[in-house]
């Protein structure tokens, strides 16, 4: 009797976040690399947990021959992996006013990756003493310092550069200046040779804010000081190379924002395969409950979310514990409302230009439990105005691939092909227009099937039309009442090709914000038939309609 030699080529991909672990296997199956398992669980549980769910996975679908062997092909296998950064990289931040030069500061740094665990500013309203201490305790890996208009002398500024001086030890960490150059050489001269560094003024003066240069720097000194570890396995890097990839390899102009539990990152790739990334320090869910009125405003955007109280508890609960579940429809539907909150605030300065494609990322996008309600993350947090491709990286393998050498990325995207993106549809957002009145004329038309009446989109609406994944329809999109694409047009109509995914054709004309009534009945009302409009089941070819 003879023995048959089975063979399996595997390769498993790893993402450790913070506060989940996901993981994919692919093989060949047939001649084609294939993703044929993916799991996703809390960090904490380990290592063993997490192969132990890949094998169930494959123990129904593998030849009988292997079955046994399974766990130890998967602890073999060739691991393919990203992560985040081993721990935060931490900056205490000193400035004159809290609501000019303090934020300006603040909002550049946390662009830029850093954790703020410590401000203070000259207008807080503490004693000397209570600042000084408080410095004193806080564990950083740098210092910034911000005040003063360009071409001023603030005597305040010099004054947050000296209280800095007094709390930090002598190479206690890099020291920023970004305020008034003209005291650049007095504070200069507080700190030892070579401790501090000059940067331009992100508030150079009372009515504008330029953070680009200090954003900059401050990554620079992240990468190179704080996480000297191979940078092109952190995912804040990894995932924006992948996309770079993607854009490069399809032509496409996208946008991919991966939100996770801690922190988020959005990289904007235009089709030349370059790209620009941003890492939010306090943009991932836990950091929902750090803004200022985040429990009302999530329960204000949710509408069937509960009340305010439970939806504090509950983002305090995230804060806490960020790998926390979601246990009812209310903790559901606040958990995703928080990370519109989040995307929409990532997007603060908005996006030139359409997108070709908005890629989701992080298990609260990339997992939720129906494809509807990752569309709805998307469009009401991006607003993506054009029209543009919606995906959501469900498995996770966009980060363990960008962490593969530059000349390797590209392969790898093509390898797995359809089964890198889960694709949900296609959007057409509109803004602009008078509440009630039409925005937007669509005709849809499918090779083979019958033709219909055009679609009429109100201002306020949003509709869903069924295109499964794998069709294209051509669509003619008739603007009317003052709305735009977002684009200058020189014909009344606009002819594209729309893609199919699990949702669909969705059809915006919601505007930019998305506008809601003031009274909560109305509220509640319209929030619950755009729900309902993505979510509900239809024969094929028919629109829903909110």
């Amino acid at each position: 009797m003879t023995t048959t030699l089975v063979r399996a080529d595997m390769a498993l991909l790893l993402d450790v976040g913070s506060a989940w672990a996901k993981a994919g296997v692919i093989g060949r199956v047939r001649g084609r690399w294939r993703l044929v398992a993916h799991a996703a669980q809390p960090t904490a549980w380990g290592a063993t947990a997490l192969r132990r769910s890949l094998v169930d996975q494959l123990t129904a679908s593998v030849d009988p021959r292997l079955v046994h062997q399974l766990d130890d092909l998967i602890a073999d296998a060739n691991r393919i992996e990203c992560h985040t950064a081993r721990r935060p990289a931490r900056l205490a931040v000193v400035a004159v006013s809290r609501e000019l030069s303090g934020s300006a500061a603040r909002r550049a740094a946390e662009a830029a990756g850093w954790q703020v665990v410590e401000t203070v500013t000259v207008d807080d309203g503490r004693t000397l003493a209570d600042r000084l201490s408080m410095l004193q305790a806080a564990e950083v890996d740098a210092w910034l310092i911000a005040g003063g208009f360009d071409g001023s002398r603030s005597p305040r500024a010099l004054e947050a550069a000296a209280l800095v001086a007094a709390a930090r030890r002598v190479e206690g960490g890099a020291v920023i200046w970004a305020g008034s150059a003209s005291l650049a050489a007095e504070v200069d001269r507080l700190f030892e040779p070579g401790a501090l560094s000059v940067i331009g003024n992100p508030r150079p003066d009372a009515r504008h804010e330029e953070p680009a240069a200090l954003r900059a720097h401050l990554a620079g000194l992240l990468r190179d000081a704080v996480t000297p570890e191979d940078e092109t396995h952190l995912s804040s890097v990894a995932f924006p190379r992948a996309i770079g990839a993607l854009a490069g390899a399809t032509g496409l102009r996208i946008l991919g924002v991966d939100l996770g539990a801690r922190s988020a990152t959005r990289a904007l790739a235009e089709p030349d395969g370059t790209f620009s990334s941003r890492v939010h320090a306090r943009g991932g869910l836990a950091g929902t409950v750090l803004a200022s009125g985040a429990a009302a405003r999530v329960a204000r955007l949710a509408g069937d979310a509960g009340e305010e109280a439970a939806v504090a508890d509950l983002l305090q609960t995230l804060r806490a514990r960020p790998s926390t579940l979601p246990q009812t429809p209310e903790e559901l539907s606040a958990t995703q409302t928080a990370a519109r909150v989040q995307l929409a605030g990532m997007l603060e300065e908005g996006v030139v230009g359409s997108l070709d494609l908005l890629v989701g990322a992080g298990r609260t996008i990339a997992a939720a439990p129906r494809p509807a309600q990752a569309a709805r993350m998307l469009l009401d947090g991006i607003r993506p105005v054009g029209v543009t491709q919606l995906a959501v990286d469900a498995a996770a393998l966009l980060g363990p691939l960008g962490s593969l050498p530059d000349d390797e990325i590209g392969e790898g995207l093509a390898l797995l092909g359809e089964d890198l993106l889960v694709p949900l549809g296609t959007a057409v957002v509109c803004r602009g227009g008078v509440p009630g009145r039409l925005a937007m004329r669509v005709t849809v038309h499918r090779s083979g099937w019958p033709s219909r009446s055009p679609i009429e989109v109100r201002s306020g609406q949003l509709q869903a039309v069924t295109l499964p994944r794998g069709q294209v329809a051509e669509i003619t999109i008739e603007l009317l009442g003052g709305v735009s694409l977002g684009a200058p047009r020189r014909s009344p109509r606009i002819e594209v090709n729309a893609t199919g995914g699990a949702v669909g054709l969705m059809l915006d004309a919601r505007g930019v914000p998305v506008g809601l009534p003031k009274r909560s009945d109305d509220r509640r009302t319209v929030l619950a038939g755009w729900r309902d409009s993505m979510a509900r089941e239809s024969p094929a070819g028919s629109e829903r309609v909110a």
